[in-house]
């Protein structure tokens, strides 16, 4: 099979898989709902500017109801045996991180705007937070997690603590990341206007296309070993 046949292959079965179960969404959304409510309780919006908590409240949930869900995705391919599949043919490695890294792409794309409608209401956003720069900083913040998410979820499910490893691999490789969307959210955010967003934009390019490189060359090693 051809690269692009197999990662559109892959990203088919696991599209297909969770439009029949809805495992991994289900989980991304509510975790996420239930950060940004408990964020909304322990910080009144009327009380507090929004540039000191909304970020935070958003890449909270984003990040731990994503890893949530890279979790159940890489447990539902242990169990039902697909990624073996993948691995005794001989499909391209690199094909099946890029199917992966999409699907999962989609599932907190998903997720993120549904957790980001209820933010939207509870927080009193506005077009002055939701510029074309807040959501460049999602994307590209997103595009980073999934990457480096995507190779930690199949190497946590080789060990016995599943749950809590993916967390303890993830979170060091990600500071990085997590540093400049926060960052950048909340200058986007600020009313004094987004001096040095940029500086925050070029680091989230500059880790996402290290990562996401580094993902499709060790990829194939992390689900062989």
């Amino acid at each position: 099979m051809s690269f692009w046949r197999v990662a559109h292959a892959v990203l088919r079965k696991d599209l297909s898989a969770e439009w029949r179960r809805k495992e991994v969404l289900t989980s991304i959304v509510m975790f996420g709902l239930l950060t940004v409510v408990t964020f909304v309780f322990a910080f009144d919006p009327s009380r507090h500017a929004r540039e000191d908590v909304v970020p935070g409240c958003l890449w909270t949930a984003y990040l731990f109801a994503g890893m949530l869900g890279l979790s159940r995705s890489a447990a539902k391919d242990s169990q039902d045996g697909g990624m073996q599949a993948l691995l005794v043919s001989p499909a391209d490695r690199g094909a099946i991180y890029l199917g992966k890294l999409l699907s999962h792409a989609i599932f907190m794309v998903v997720g993120e705007v549904i957790v980001l409608l209820f933010a939207v209401l509870w927080f009193d956003l506005g077009s002055r937070q939701l510029t074309p720069a807040f959501f460049a900083f999602i994307v590209l913040g997103t595009l980073g997690f999934v990457a480096v998410g995507t190779v930690f979820a199949a190497v946590s499910q080789k060990t016995r603590l599943k749950e809590v490893m993916l967390p303890l691999l993830l979170l060091p490789v990600l500071s990085p990341i997590v540093m400049a969307a926060v960052e950048g959210t909340a200058l986007v955010m600020s009313p004094e206007g987004p001096r040095g967003m940029k500086s925050w934009l070029q680091i989230l390019v500059a880790f996402d296309i290290v990562f996401t490189t580094l993902g499709f060359l060790v990829y194939g090693y992390v689900l062989e070993e």
